[in-house]
């Protein structure tokens, strides 16, 4: 039985549809398409060459991962000989490769799981996994890499970003991003409450309906700093708490303290009182969590250090996109960057949100073996953009210390 699911289109936009697969040969041949020197050995292997060096690959079909899981959640099928074809690679100089292959009208993805996570793992290793916000990434960035808080390693990416998958396979032969140290102190949280409280009062009365238009021209009216950027609802939450912070006199507990220059700690927010760093964030609730900080500048501050936290203020919110209202805010803010295509932007432009909760989250050297690692985009050298940290939508219970209901 086939079911609607989310789907990805060329641009990352989401829609629901049904699941497009392909066939054994197609399968082959979309690979032979953009991996360099394919080609099928004596035994039947796919096979690669890239710059004098071999790969294999193992292809299987991204697809629903079945009823009654979220409509968000793909998959590709674990094969039972996948050990041996893991060990015969090895065996004849190969660099394995377990690859899912994403197929939804013009939209192609490639997803490489790493294929030590499901050799030397019993469990849950019938089946490989991977969200449609990944494929989005991908399709919008060209490469997206992500390691959850078990240690497993997922790349996606677009045909442009398959040279820059086999280079990095190469040169990082036998690293292991971020996988978690599960040996890890116990860490108490040291913000007063009477600081929390203050978070707290500013979520609790600011108004929690927001339209684009209207946000917009807030920001322009005040000549905010990032009036323009055009995921507006990040930046208007930074807008309002900073407005609240200077109003209320707030500044002796919490700081604007953004420091972008090279080896500048660049997080929004600085608690002087107990020398701490935090950050604003917004997301959806539909998505699968949130995307944090540069990862080494949050290692820096919490790895081994009982003393080091890291807040993050997360405000989560319902959203409407612009594409269903006729693109009025794509349109407004084009014609304010006096720009001659109106709907640039405007597969990803929201419209309005609405916030629905608030979660005041603690990071520290206790928890941070819950965090998930990921890798958004292309740098102008060719080569993937630094690691971020994500807080999953379903490890929240792992590092709230305050939530409040919004809606």
């Amino acid at each position: 039985m086939a079911f609607l699911v989310e789907q990805v289109n060329t641009d990352g936009t989401i829609v629901c549809d049904y699941d497009q697969t392909l066939s054994v040969r197609a399968l082959y041949e979309r690979i032979a398409t953009y991996f360099p020197g394919i080609y099928r050995d004596e035994d039947g292997i796919i096979c690669g060459v890239y710059q004098g060096r071999k790969y294999s690959i193992r292809a299987k079909n991204v697809s629903y991962l079945g009823n009654p899981h979220p409509v968000f959640k793909k998959r590709i099928q674990i094969a039972n000989d996948l050990k041996e074809f893991y060990q015969a690679s090895l065996a004849k100089g190969y660099r394995p490769i377990l690859l899912g292959v994403y197929t939804y009208k013009q939209t192609v993805l490639f997803c490489a799981f790493r294929i030590e996570d499901f050799i030397y793992k019993k469990a849950h290793n019938s089946s490989a996994h991977v969200y449609s916000s990944d494929l989005s990434d991908a399709a919008e960035h060209d490469y997206f890499q992500k390691t959850d808080y078990f240690g497993n390693q997922i790349t996606v990416f677009s045909p442009k970003g398959v040279e820059v998958f086999l280079r990095e396979l190469f040169e990082n032969t036998g690293q292991t991003w971020g996988t978690p140290d599960l040996f890890s102190v116990d860490v108490s949280n040291p913000m007063p409450q009477h600081i929390v409280q203050e978070i707290l009062t500013f979520f609790q009365d600011v108004n929690k309906e927001w339209h684009g238009i209207d946000c917009y021209r807030q920001m322009i009216a005040a000549n905010y700093r990032n009036k323009y950027q055009p995921e507006w609802a990040g930046f208007y939450l930074e807008f309002l708490f900073e407005q609240y912070l200077v109003e209320h006199q707030l500044q002796d507990d919490i700081r604007y303290a953004q420091d972008k220059s090279k080896n500048g700690i660049d997080l929004d927010l600085y608690f002087p009182t107990i020398g701490c760093y935090g950050d604003l964030k917004t997301h959806s609730i539909e998505s699968r969590g949130v995307q944090g900080n540069d990862w080494d500048t949050v290692f820096s501050l919490i790895d081994g250090n009982p003393r080091g936290h890291l807040y993050y203020l997360v405000c989560e919110h319902e959203t409407i996109k612009d594409r269903v209202c006729n693109y009025e805010v794509t349109e407004y803010w084009n014609r304010a960057l006096h720009k001659e295509n109106l709907r640039s932007y405007g597969g990803r432009m929201k419209n309005q949100v609405t916030l629905a909760d608030f979660y005041l989250l603690d990071i520290n050297d206790g928890n941070k073996q819950f965090l998930s690692q990921f890798k958004q985009g292309i740098n102008s050298n060719g080569k993937p953009r630094a690691p971020k940290i994500m807080v999953e939508r379903d490890q929240f219970k792992n590092f709230a210390i305050a939530e409040m209901p919004l809606l």
